[in-house]
């Protein structure tokens, strides 16, 4: 229940044809204006939005836009890019908003306002949450607190409130209701000072919270206050949430007379929104609300046997490799051992055998050798951190300033991140080992995979001031397991980007080589030794350095990059030059059509 309305096509329309009128002699008088006309317009966009009249907030915005455009203002444009991604999420065009929201970031890489930054982070935090949820829930809580850390240092507290607001919502996604609610009550603290105005939405929001938890007493008393406050104020956006949520808690007690009641004050704020066929989109709405109620329940169901079953795994999944691993070979060894006595007239023949299961064993051993290295090393290192760290918060904390507590902090933060990342790929690397995975080979259009792997790493891109960019062919089909080319293009454009120095720049080509794609990963970074060459592919001795900004790696990833490639039938080459980049040759089965 963050700020949102209800999305339609006739909207979507709009948008499209403004934009395509946008640089038209014939249109271009109406984005002639002034200053005084601009301010105008910027109060007239936000009473739009509270209204929730988000067609003609677009418009205007656009004509704001445009304004700062030719006057070459970059702040001007950053906020219109930025009014316009949160308008389109609220819309429900999560991708649309997305593409706004990258182009501010980009833009304030020129005029590097870590102000303006924080309320893009703010948007996208917002724009994640709601899209395909929950499943950006983690990207959504990464935007929120980096947007809040700057918020804080500039004490600008309506933008504190909306990253806690948005923070407690992610949290009741999680399923954690008691830390959803301490966020959004102290959302609630500073909203009453900084912008009372919204004060309907943040008590909304924490009616809803009590709602899941099943305190539904203290979600009407608050659902009410939300309402009678919106209606106090007029604020139409607000009066729609209220009212959804007050119908949804009747619903739930089984008093239909007040629930329809709350539907008919519900169908009259949203009445401006829907089209002709208004009772059929309200019956609509009814179902959607009875079935989202089923789903969240199913999806809280699931959420807690994934929990325990990650930290089953997490628990006994290197012991269970281990005996798996050293099982087999003892079991192959057996076996081998028996048909030597059965077979006295083949002694020869057993003979080599043994010799060369001996032989595999002694390569099996190694591996696990290193395996164990690479996680006493590698594992230990972070977890040391993450110790050392928390000790010195806990037996400390009173002695340490801000400062020095705020990069404990981070510091367990990121050894949590690669610990977690390391572990991620051992387990991969040991399902690949042991057989246990499911290929599923499909027909992939190349251009979107890559698309969604850009969207994924832009933000590490744009933070490291780097240009990507691709030249993939459109109708370019391949045939392979979309998790595994994604987890493989996803390796190489991070690692692109980890050794490459700001303000370098990544490329990624294809061409279709009779029956072959060959996808080209180029960069303009540090290169790669020749030793270092030799090295990149095995679990061995992997081949681990230190990226362009000091970010580690394992020396994992390129290997399983390699396993999967070879899983679908495809192949990966690497040429590289020190100080003058690296290029990674993907080879992949092109799909019959």
């Amino acid at each position: 229940m963050i700020k949102h309305g209800a999305c339609s096509l006739l909207m979507v329309f709009l948008l499209l044809a403004l934009t395509a009128s946008y640089g038209t002699s014939q249109e271009t008088s109406k984005f002639l204006i002034d200053q005084e006309t601009s301010v105008q317009i910027h109060h007239e966009v936000d009473s739009l939005y509270l209204v929730g009249d988000y067609s003609r907030a677009i418009e205007q915005t656009l004509i704001l836009l445009a304004y700062y455009k030719n006057r070459d203002d970059l702040r001007g444009q950053i906020v219109c890019n930025n009014y316009l991604g949160d308008f389109l999420r609220a819309s429900g065009s999560h991708t649309g908003s997305l593409d706004y929201l990258v182009n501010a970031l980009t833009l304030n890489t020129q005029l590097d306002d870590s102000l303006l930054r924080a309320q893009t982070y703010n948007y996208l935090a917002a724009s994640y949450f709601e899209l395909d949820y929950p499943k950006y829930l983690d990207s959504a809580q990464l935007y929120a607190s980096i947007s809040i850390d700057i918020a804080n240092y500039f004490q600008n507290e309506k933008l504190v409130y909306s990253n806690l607001n948005i923070l407690g919502k992610v949290e009741e996604g999680s399923g954690n209701f008691d830390r959803a609610l301490t966020y959004m009550n102290r959302a609630l603290e500073i909203v009453r000072r900084a912008s009372p105005v919204d004060e309907p939405l943040v008590l909304c929001n924490i009616a809803g919270a009590y709602f899941l938890k099943g305190e539904i007493d203290r979600s009407r008393e608050l659902a009410l206050k939300a309402y009678d406050k919106a209606k106090q104020d007029n604020i139409n956006t607000y009066l729609r949430l209220t009212t959804a949520l007050l119908e949804r808690i009747s619903l739930h007690e089984g008093n239909y007379r007040e629930a329809h009641y709350y539907l008919s004050e519900l169908t009259q704020y949203t009445r401006n929104f829907l089209d002709e066929k208004t009772e059929e989109r309200v019956r609509a709405m009814q179902e959607q609300i009875q079935q989202a109620a089923e789903e969240a329940e199913i999806q809280q169901e699931l959420f807690r046997r994934k929990i325990l079953t990650i930290s089953l795994l997490v628990l006994i999944g290197l012991a269970i490799l281990f005996i798996i691993v050293f099982a087999r070979q003892k079991f192959r060894l057996r076996k081998t051992n028996r048909e030597l006595h059965a077979r006295n007239d083949d002694l020869h023949r057993q003979q080599e055998e043994t010799r060369n299961l001996t032989l595999e064993l002694q390569t099996s051993n190694a591996t696990l050798k290193n395996f164990i290295s690479i996680i006493a090393h590698d594992l230990k290192n972070p977890f040391n951190t993450i110790i050392g760290f928390s000790d010195l918060l806990h037996t400390e904390y009173g002695t340490l300033t801000p400062e020095e507590r705020k990069l404990a902090i981070e510091n367990t933060h990121k050894s949590a991140l690669s610990a977690y990342s390391l572990l991620e790929q051992l387990l991969s690397w040991a399902r690949l080992q042991t057989g246990a995975f499911q290929l599923e080979l499909t027909t992939i259009d190349l251009l979107e995979l890559i698309n969604e792997v850009m969207t994924h790493i832009q933000t590490a891109a744009l933070l490291k001031k780097q240009t990507l960019s691709k030249q993939i062919p459109s109708g370019l089909f391949i045939q392979a397991d979309k998790n595994m080319m994604l987890a493989v293009f996803r390796n190489l454009l991070s690692n692109a980007i980890k050794f490459t120095p700001d303000g370098g720049s990544i490329n990624v080509s294809a061409v279709d080589a009779a029956g072959t794609v060959k996808i080209l990963v180029r960069d303009s970074g540090v290169g790669i030794p020749q030793y270092g060459l030799d090295k990149l592919f095995s679990i061995d001795e992997p081949f681990k350095t230190s990226g362009t900004s000091g970010e580690k790696g394992t020396g994992i990833g390129l290997l399983l990059c390699k396993e999967y490639l070879e899983k679908n039938h495809g192949t990966i080459a690497v040429e590289s030059t020190e100080g003058q980049g690296t290029t990674f040759t993907v080879a992949i089965p092109r799909a019959t059509t």
